[in-house]
């Protein structure tokens, strides 16, 4: 449950925008927690309408390509994460901050991670041959690719 209801959200939000207070008198007013909360509610309304104030029923789920290009685009223009938030229709622009930071640490490779837990048996292909069924070059191959991975992650972290 949210901590504030969606119509104290707005009506707060639209007392802002007639100049009834500034963001100290609303706080001190609605007993709110700090001005910054505020802040980020008449940035959503602004940006989002009121649609930006009411509580997501999911996360949403976003391509390795889309991070990637929210990175770059933050790296390149010297934009805040609100303002490329807001270019890319995030609500979250602390979410921006996130994936900035797995790019810094781990290069593109920290997008592509799998989620949940790994399989017990990495070695095994999916369409579950045992390695003795494949032939000698496929496992030279899956070796050459495994090591081409693990050199490519290192030097993006070195690079980093």
């Amino acid at each position: 449950m949210s901590k504030y209801s969606f119509e104290l959200k707005l009506q707060v939000v639209q007392e802002y925008l007639s100049v009834v207070g500034g963001y100290t008198y609303l706080q001190d007013k609605y007993h709110l927690q700090g001005t910054r909360q505020l802040l980020y509610w008449v940035n959503s309304y602004k940006e989002f309408g009121e649609e930006g104030l009411r509580r997501k029923k999911h996360n949403a789920a976003y391509s390795t390509q889309f991070k990637l290009n929210a990175v770059n685009l933050y790296l390149t223009t010297g934009k805040s994460y609100r303002e490329i938030a807001n270019e890319l229709k995030i609500n979250n622009s602390a979410q921006i901050a996130r994936w900035v930071l797995d790019y810094r640490e781990n290069g593109e490779f920290s997008f592509s991670k799998t989620r949940g837990r790994p399989r017990k048996e990495p070695n095994l292909p999916l369409n579950n041959k045992k390695t003795s069924e494949l032939s000698d070059s496929d496992q030279e191959l899956s070796k050459i690719q495994k090591e081409n991975l693990r050199l490519r992650i290192e030097n993006e972290y070195l690079k980093g």
